[in-house]
């Protein structure tokens, strides 16, 4: 069955100047969402200069995406994904401290994941702009010694990897 990851229940749109994309602690079924008046509860910020009609799409918690082992439970998802023009932008939000907790791996490998699903099910031949995002509050700048893990991220999916919690809308 195909997935539509562009299910109009799960969408919000701005063309706010500055927004922030949130994912509250439990209760665990609420999907990530767009917020524009608390940028305490802020993840990601999201930068849009141009003011740019951009939608988020909430994945995690929001579309169904099985495991393809059959077992039933629901697959490795990142949090949303930004959609404008012709970019696509596939955004994880994390809110973990220190450089052990292996906050960055999980995150690449939900990206590696929705981006599978996502191309297997949509193609993407129209989006000329393709990022992923990895974003987290407790640590906003993380690029330090990344360089490695994001080339190889972008050869293998196609997807530039960018560890920060700024994602600018251009």
């Amino acid at each position: 069955m195909k997935i539509n990851f562009f299910d109009k229940k799960c969408q919000s749109q701005t063309h706010r100047h500055k927004f922030g994309i949130c994912d509250q602690p439990p209760p665990p079924e609420t999907p990530a969402y767009l917020d524009t008046e608390n940028p305490s509860d802020w993840i990601a910020i999201v930068e849009n200069s141009q003011e740019i009609e951009a939608t988020f799409t909430a994945i995690d918690k929001c579309i169904e995406i099985r495991k393809v082992d059959g077992s039933g439970g629901m697959d490795k998802r990142c949090d949303g994904m930004l959609t404008y023009a012709n970019c696509l932008i596939f955004v994880e939000l994390k809110e973990r401290k220190g450089k052990n907790s292996g906050w960055v791996g999980d995150g690449e490998e939900q990206l590696r994941n929705i981006i599978r699903v996502f191309i297997e099910n949509h193609g993407i031949e129209d989006y000329s702009s393709r990022k992923a995002y990895i974003a987290n509050n407790k640590k906003p700048n993380f690029q330090t010694s990344q360089t490695e893990r994001m080339e190889k991220f972008r050869q293998e999916t196609g997807f530039r990897l960018i560890i920060q919690n700024t994602i600018k809308i251009e």
